[in-house]
């Protein structure tokens, strides 16, 4: 049997002849062309597949691995998760080690904010009825930054498909109804996040390594050996071990296995913006011996920035304070504090020539160079401003070869998580915070507000030079061992680790069925290890 079974799958003409004879003797024919002719997609139509057809008049789960493997793994995924295309390779290797016994079929979860992979999963199962599903699988994985529908069109070009037939089917809602389809019964089984696989039921969440693959794998051999001794037949065994995989084994088969119609997903209404805090006086202390304010000296109304040279968003904001400067005068002045955010390789060695620059007394115009030119920040091109600008250049050398400003830009990110400004940009108005890149409005509305005050405060005989750390002096800074911050710590009872009074309380809110949630248990154990006395652990349930 075997040998003919390989036979049937070098033959993709006499295959699709089989599925026609199966689907006929279940009620009607199947689609043609869905299990694919890619040579690793073929084999018997499985059983399984004629139950889709017959259930939802749908087009079957792309799949491959012989009809008749008694072990099925379920991969639910997105084309536009990345996580998901780090998984492709092992997959790969599954079908290669197991090519007899295991069977890989796929399923669609196109997930909501992906706005491309709904389109891409469609553009594949439209592959799949010319038969290239894996091959175009592959593409939309390796391409994952290119998913609008032309590049959909270009790979189905270069797999040289019927292109009128490719784009007939790209708009044929039955194909949109399969997908939707496998989202719905991916979260009727709790599988919300991608990848999630399932061995025979058994979930292994995340982009697993291929030794825990083959670790369940080889379980369910020895299981699906002994049902064989029992007597049960091959193409049977897949599915009495998946009966027996867990509690939700029943609404796996219902849903994920025979394709019965799920509640369909809803969409979830838009989210109501939570209101901006920008009533909420900060304690942003500046120092005039070593940060450099735009405008006078002192001000009615002191604007403390944190930003990140590297940050697209940041250099947003540039003609809104240049806007401000002219129209407020001297009335404001800014001060712009260092917060390279870890992701943007080049902005802390940025941060630091702009302090280099300021030293020399540049450092707005090395500021501006710097926004201009943000995908040029490197070495090189940090000298050459310096340079352009006329700076010593063996001072501004020494201080970036020395690392002289890193404990002034590392206390400035210190000071951003006490004021919990750890986005960026971050801008604080005498105090008052207001996140993002906000337009000149937005500002205009709290600076006015604080001119008023400021001006009452200097008629009651506060000094102008004193006036910025009289309105922050008792600001609101972030504190661990504020009673509320313990009270969401502890509220998780038992499930907590350290001391109630260790500086640092972190509350994690998690989900056991997600797999970024799994990846934080390491790290935290780690942080305990080195930090036993300073930091604890507390656990809420968030499913």
């Amino acid at each position: 049997m075997a040998k003919a079974r390989k036979s049937l799958s070098n033959t993709p003409a006499v295959l699709i002849a089989v599925t026609l004879i199966v689907g006929f003797i279940a009620g009607r024919a199947t689609a043609p062309g869905y299990g694919g002719a890619d040579p690793v997609a073929v084999g018997p139509a499985p059983s399984g597949d004629v139950y889709q057809e017959k259930k939802l008049d749908l087009p079957v789960s792309p799949s491959k691995g012989p009809g008749d493997a008694p072990v099925v793994i379920y991969e639910i995924s997105d084309f536009q998760c990345p996580f998901c295309s780090r998984v492709t390779g092992t997959v790969d290797k599954i079908a290669q080690t197991w090519p007899n016994d295991v069977r890989v079929v796929f399923k669609h979860n196109a997930l909501s904010f992906h706005k491309d992979a709904r389109l891409a999963a469609i553009a594949s199962m439209a592959a799949a009825k010319q038969g290239h599903y894996w091959k175009y699988h592959d593409q939309l994985f390796a391409n994952q930054k290119a998913l609008k529908k032309e590049d959909l069109l270009k790979y189905a070009r270069d797999l040289t498909l019927d292109m009128d037939a490719f784009e007939k089917d790209l708009e044929d809602p039955m194909i949109g109804r399969k997908v939707d389809s496998d989202q719905a019964a991916a979260v009727k089984i709790g599988a919300t996040g991608t990848p999630a696989f399932f061995v025979n039921g058994v979930n292994l969440s995340g982009a697993k390594p291929f030794e825990e693959f083959k670790a369940e794998i080889e379980k369910q051999l020895v299981k699906a050996k002994e049902l064989e001794g029992k007597g049960v037949a091959r193409d049977q065994i897949a599915r009495q071990l998946t009966a027996q995989s867990g509690p939700k084994a029943a609404d796996f088969i219902k849903y994920i296995i025979d394709e019965e119609p799920a509640p369909k997903v809803p969409k979830a209404p838009p989210k109501k913006a939570k209101k901006e805090d920008t009533k909420t006086v900060w304690k942003v202390p500046v120092d005039l011996s070593k940060e450099y304010p735009k405008g006078p000296k002192h001000a009615p109304v002191t604007i403390v920035e944190f930003s990140d040279f590297e940050c697209p968003f940041c250099s947003k904001v540039g003609p809104t304070y240049k806007k401000i400067m002219e129209e407020y005068g001297d009335q404001v002045r800014v001060f712009f504090k260092q917060n390279p955010l870890s992701f943007h390789k080049n902005a802390r060695p940025a941060a630091a020539a702009c302090l280099a620059a300021g030293a020399q007394g540049k450092f707005w115009e090395m500021h501006d160079v710097l926004f201009d030119n943000q995908k040029a920040l490197t070495r090189p091109d940090l000298e050459r401003y310096a340079a352009e600008m006329g700076l010593n250049m063996k001072k501004f050398n020494k201080a970036l070869d020395k690392n002289t400003y890193e404990e002034q830009i590392a206390a400035d990110q210190e000071l951003s998580e006490l004021v919990e400004a750890r986005g960026t940009p971050n801008h604080f108005i005498n105090g008052r915070k207001l996140n993002g890149a906000k337009p000149f409005e937005e500002f205009k509305t709290i600076i006015d507000e604080e001119l008023k005050k400021s001006a009452k405060r200097i008629e009651g005989g506060t000094k102008l030079e004193d006036l910025y750390d009289a309105i922050i002096k008792n600001g609101k800074l972030f504190n661990p061992l504020d009673p509320a911050v313990k009270q969401i710590a502890r509220a998780a009872g038992d499930a907590s680790k350290g001391k109630l009074e260790a500086r640092i309380q972190i509350a994690e809110f998690s989900d056991f069925e997600c797999p970024y949630c799994s990846r934080v248990g390491g790290p935290l154990k780690q942080l305990q290890a080195k930090y036993p006395n300073d930091i604890a652990v507390s656990f809420k349930q968030f499913p």
